[in-house]
């Protein structure tokens, strides 16, 4: 789906990847950023969202500095303006060529954010994308790779439903996989799964 000049705007105006967009008055958005009550265990880092990005990565800086200062007013542009549809080309290739931090590849780790099932049968899902906000992957435009995990389990989990606040612990690997939902920088090999609701 096309991104619009006002879908620009919200993505560059706050000064973050549109995956990192948390509202933290929103009680559905704050359980998943919320501290977690126990420790891993001694070689598993608890890892934050944005450690999955490279230092200094801003996908604003493709799009002609919108939503800096002294950058383009994108407000003022309509959606089929050569600039505003040039800007939204840039930001659209920032995002689909996100880049992961290969010295994270089989790192064990520990994530907690929103499951989005690949697929979901009897007996639950095996198979689903863990993304850091709430609504991710299933309204367009999807975050960048860097911020999709692929997480596949060896049986099927019952009780993961779209959005489900989910804890994973396992290996993770830089692993690009496709799927029909959005493609995913990385994937996480668990070794234990919590469904927190």
């Amino acid at each position: 789906m096309p991104w619009t000049s006002a879908a620009l705007l919200v993505v560059v105006a706050i000064g973050v990847p549109a995956g990192l967009l948390l509202n933290r008055t929103d009680p559905s958005q704050a359980i998943a950023s919320a501290p977690l009550a126990t420790e891993p265990p001694a070689d598993v880092k608890t890892i934050a969202w944005t450690e999955l990005m490279p230092p200094g990565w801003d996908p604003r800086l493709k799009a002609g500095q919108a939503g800096q200062p002294g950058g383009i007013d994108i407000a003022q542009l309509d959606d089929n303006d050569p600039v505003a549809r040039q800007m939204l080309k840039d930001l659209r290739d920032a995002f689909d060529n996100a880049p992961v931090r290969p010295e994270l590849d089989g790192r064990r780790v520990r994530l907690r954010g929103y499951a989005v099932p690949v697929g979901v049968g009897w007996g639950g899902t095996d198979e689903f994308l863990l993304v850091p906000s709430f609504g991710a992957c299933i309204h367009s435009p999807p975050p960048p790779p860097n911020q999709i995990v692929y997480v596949k389990t060896p049986s099927k989990i019952e009780g993961v439903r779209a959005m489900s606040i989910v804890t994973v612990t396992g290996t993770l690997q830089v692993h690009a996989l496709n799927s029909a939902l959005a493609t995913s920088g990385y994937r996480l090999v668990p070794g234990t799964v919590r469904v927190e609701r």
